[in-house]
């Protein structure tokens, strides 16, 4: 009997296939391609115009990777991450980072023939601001029949729950396209998470572990069909949670805890998972 459950706990998931998960994994460890590239370029900068999203990968690409052509982005800062997911190439992401970083002009930078992937709304610093654009390009969508959305990425602690409260009973009142993507934080000086801040104004909200993907990934399906289909609103926050034997505020790496899972769901090979991103990070650096 122990033989037969050890087999079928390594039987594909029709929920979340092998070939998706792979798909996953590689999106994870380009956006950290990514992220320690910048990270690098900007090591003589006297401002970091590009913050580190170590940490946020699962956060980020499992609730974007599914997203279609005319679905935008709200992003916490103007960064190249989220444009890779979307699928810019290594090329036009490249030139993408160092207009960002030189501050130079963007638009130019970002590729003309993208037209099958979802967008990203410009960046404003006030996160208030923001997330108001974010809300009204939703009200747009609504109004004019569209069944795109809007996901729109934030840290909690970025507003206080005076001005969440009225964004959220917007959000409701209007039943607007649009998924808030809590991401992960060492602090919540709010007190209150933001699950239970939304659902206060009738917004459902799904806390889950930001370093788990697959888990963030089911849930980013079954909301974005909600809201795609009229369901309205929807926030996901993503957790963290300290690990034992670790300091209070360390917690898992989701491309290590993405690596196990596939490993011992034998998955992947460890060949494999070495090899994830490679030719990615061949190509960024070739074009430095």
């Amino acid at each position: 009997m122990e033989e037969m459950l050890s087999k079928a706990k390594l039987h594909e998931n029709p929920l979340v296939t092998n070939k998706k998960l792979k798909q996953l994994y590689v999106a994870m460890v380009e956006a950290r391609a990514l992220d320690e590239l910048a990270a690098r370029l900007q090591t003589k900068a006297k401002k970091r115009r590009i913050k580190s999203t170590q940490g946020e990968e699962a956060c980020r690409v499992s609730t974007a990777i599914e997203l279609v052509s005319g679905d935008l982005v709200s992003d916490t800062q103007d960064g190249v991450v989220m444009e890779r997911i979307a699928g810019e190439s290594a090329g036009s992401v490249l030139r993408l980072l160092n207009a960002i970083i030189s501050n130079a002009k963007k638009l130019a930078a970002r590729s003309a023939s993208r037209s099958e992937e979802a967008r990203q709304l410009p960046w404003v610093e006030d996160a208030g601001d923001r997330l108001r654009i974010a809300m009204g390009a939703a009200l747009s969508f609504k109004v004019l029949g569209r069944s795109n959305i809007v996901v729109a990425y934030v840290h909690n602690a970025e507003l206080p729950d005076v001005v969440w409260r009225r964004l959220m009973g917007l959000s409701a009142k209007f039943e607007l396209p649009i998924i808030f993507v809590a991401l992960p934080e060492a602090h919540n000086r709010n007190g209150r998470s933001l699950s239970a801040k939304a659902q206060a104004c009738g917004v459902p909200g799904f806390p889950v572990d930001a370093g788990d993907a697959v888990a963030l990934y089911r849930v980013a399906q079954e909301s974005i069909a909600r809201t795609r289909g009229d369901g309205g609103p929807v926030v996901i926050e993503c957790l963290t949670h300290p690990l034992a034997g670790r300091r209070k505020n360390d917690v898992d790496d989701p491309i290590a805890q993405m690596r196990s899972f596939m490993l011992v769901r034998k998955i992947a090979g460890k060949a494999w998972l070495d090899a994830a991103g490679r030719g990615f990070r061949r190509r960024i650096e070739a074009k430095r």
